[in-house]
């Protein structure tokens, strides 16, 4: 029977580089995840992170020496035909000329191709393995500091694409892979996490489509700058199923994760069986097909800013929602909501009314829209669904295929058509796949035209189109009849702009929220009132995320006297701000930091040293107590 295999890594605290926060806890609840809830034995899993030795089983310290033998191990000794493997790193990356470069825990910066390990040797290792199953997952953060125009990952995606290994990227070459303190995770694997567990994307082009989706809102929720994954994926791997086939059954969607969709504003998928309609091509998916066209640079392969933001969805494959939720429907609202009032004031601002034919919208919402074919399954829905009835569940997966075939249920029938072993398929399986294919990929198309009709009339509203349209309306003299209603109107018009404005600041856009603010009319005094407070608030904001970045800035590993100095700056964040939260959490885990490197300077025998890392740890933080308890313990010893 076929196995699952997966190498895990994650590493925060590296020996010459400025430490990650959330690396290492991706690799643990991955590997959680992986053991625990898709019953993979632990000795399937080899886990590579700074804290290994906390942990038993397959864990391993995550150095360069390390993760080659575990590489060597895995794939040429245990790794059987018709397996599947994972690797996972979360971690720095770097780009180097023109190679692509893993750092792994004793990485030295200043000495990359001598310490570093390259992304080439990685997949090549993997392809000597006796399986073509392959998933490669790289959570890589490059350094603020790093050059622009590094382009980490292409390389990579011309190198997986060369192989044919499937490759999940969290962010495009031009843009930073995000970590939140909220979450405690890096976004991507937040996201990867969550498709895993709670929403059944068990299948390899699944979980890429809801990384797509998911991933910008969560970036959206916690106030970072944008991140896209990006894809490359053989159409013959579309339909890897990444976790054994039992573990679908262990894994259903809880209730728990309804209420986590519901409270995070997370509908961009299926739950609870509620199915959500394609959208339009040209949302931020890139999938990475065919790298022959590109151009090159220095014998290296360039995509452009353009090839990301065009390149095709995996065929076949339901395409993703292009804004987050509060974008769709606060443009829906102000839109419908100038939209009315033009309407009621057509004789002041556009003349006598024409009559108009059906919004496509009110087609829609009246529920007369073709509804999307049973043949399309609902995103989310369990990939492995009960036996059909009177089967007794012992029908193979070709058995199961042909049934699903011949009852129009074309993507769950892709699903255990893929399962199928090449030694049991039979004389009509091809003509089974072509038919759930040609199938699935015509219900992904029915309701295409009535979105992209929909989606005409709902552009991106700026506040200066308000704005405009209050100076319009104050040509309406006193005593005029209509004078009362654009006054109304005005006022009600100021409000939206101050709407929109929140909604650009919730995205951390600041500055555009305070130039959309200050169009809020002077002469309105409660508006402007509130108008001014939310400028002073957001440019407070501008500071502490100033604050903040800065104190990150200047932490240099194994120096404690940088943690102490980052947690004194981030303290003059005041209380009432989202940052003040995020400053508290940065506080409690650089004071640890501090009692680490402490820690570790005794263990190398440096008790004076150790004392005087720990005596910088703050009083009242988290580890102030254990540190003063470690402080008298060393002064003993001396």
């Amino acid at each position: 029977m076929a196995k699952h295999w997966a190498i895990v890594i994650g590493i925060n605290q590296y020996h010459s580089l400025q430490p990650l926060m959330y690396a290492q806890s991706d690799a643990v609840e991955l590997r959680d995840f992986l053991t625990q809830e898709a019953g993979l034995p632990s000795d399937q899993c080899a886990l590579l992170t700074d804290v290994s030795p906390i942990f038993q089983d397959s864990a391993t310290y995550p150095a360069r020496e390390s993760l080659e033998q575990v590489m060597q191990d895995i794939c040429l000794n245990r790794v059987e035909a018709e397996d599947t493997l994972w690797f996972f790193f979360s971690g720095y990356g770097v780009s180097w000329e023109g190679q692509d470069f893993l750092l792994l825990i004793d990485a030295d910066p200043n000495r990359i191709k001598e310490t570093a390990v390259s992304l080439e040797s990685v997949l090549k290792q993997l392809k000597t393995a006796p399986t073509d199953n392959l998933v490669v997952v790289l959570d890589m953060n490059r350094s603020l500091s790093a050059q622009p125009n590094q382009q980490l990952g292409l390389q990579t995606l011309e190198l997986s694409r060369s192989l044919g290994i499937p490759l999940l990227l969290s962010c495009q070459p031009d843009q930073f892979s995000q970590e939140s303190l909220s979450i405690r995770h890096g976004l991507f694997t937040a996201a990867l996490l969550e498709g895993l567990r709670y929403h059944g994307r068990l299948v390899l082009f699944h979980l890429a489509e809801y990384l797509e989706e998911r991933l910008p809102d969560l970036c959206q929720l916690y106030a970072r700058p944008v991140q896209n994954p990006v894809f490359s994926v053989p159409s013959e791997k579309r339909f890897l199923m990444l976790v054994p086939p039992d573990a679908v059954t262990r894994l259903p969607l809880t209730e728990r994760a309804q209420a986590t969709a519901a409270s995070t504003g997370n509908f961009g998928g299926s739950a609870a069986g509620i199915s959500v309609a394609p959208v339009a091509a040209g949302a931020n998916r890139t999938v990475l097909e065919d790298a022959s066209s590109w151009p090159t640079e220095n014998g290296l392969s360039v995509v452009p800013a353009s090839e990301f933001a065009s390149t095709p969805p995996l065929a076949g494959a339901p395409r993703a929602k292009d804004a987050p939720n509060w974008q769709r429907w606060g443009f829906l609202a102000a839109g419908l909501l100038l939209l009315g009032v033009l309407v009621r004031n057509a004789s002041i601002f556009l003349g006598p009314p024409t009559p108009t034919g059906p919004s496509p919208i009110a087609v829609q919402a009246g529920n007369e829209a073709p509804a999307e074919p049973a043949s399309a399954p609902p995103v989310g829905t369990p990939l492995f669904p009960g036996s059909p009835a009177g089967t007794g569940g012992e029908l193979s997966a070709l058995e199961r295929g042909r049934v699903a075939v011949a009852e129009q249920r074309y993507g769950e029938a892709l699903t255990w058509l893929n399962q199928v072993p090449t030694e049991q398929r039979t004389e009509d399986f091809q003509t089974l796949l072509d038919q759930a294919q040609a199938g699935y990929a015509r219900s992904q198309l029915t309701n295409e035209d009535v979105l992209n009709s929909a989606r005409a009339i709902i552009q991106p509203v700026p506040a200066s189109l308000f704005s405009d349209a209050i100076k319009r309306a104050r040509q309406v003299p006193l005593g005029d009849p209509f004078y009362e209603q654009a006054q109304q109107d005005i006022n009600r018009w100021s409000q939206v702009i101050i709407d929109l404005a929140d909604g650009r600041a919730a995205a951390g856009q600041f500055n555009e929220a305070i130039s959309a603010v200050q169009l809020v009319p002077d002469d309105r005094p409660e508006l402007y009132q509130t108008a001014q407070a939310r400028v002073a608030r957001w440019e407070q904001q501008k500071i502490n995320r100033d604050v903040l970045k800065q104190a990150q800035e200047r932490l240099v590993p194994d120096q404690a006297n940088t943690f102490e100095n980052a947690i004194r700056l981030v303290r003059d964040i005041p209380a009432g701000y989202p940052e003040r939260s995020i400053a508290e959490e940065r506080i409690q885990q650089w004071s640890q930091d501090i009692l680490v490197i402490a820690r570790a300077r005794a263990a190398e025998g440096r008790l004076e040293d150790a004392i005087a890392a720990a005596s910088r740890v703050p009083e009242g933080t988290p580890a102030y107590e254990s540190a003063q308890q470690e402080i008298q313990a060393w002064q003993s010893q001396l």
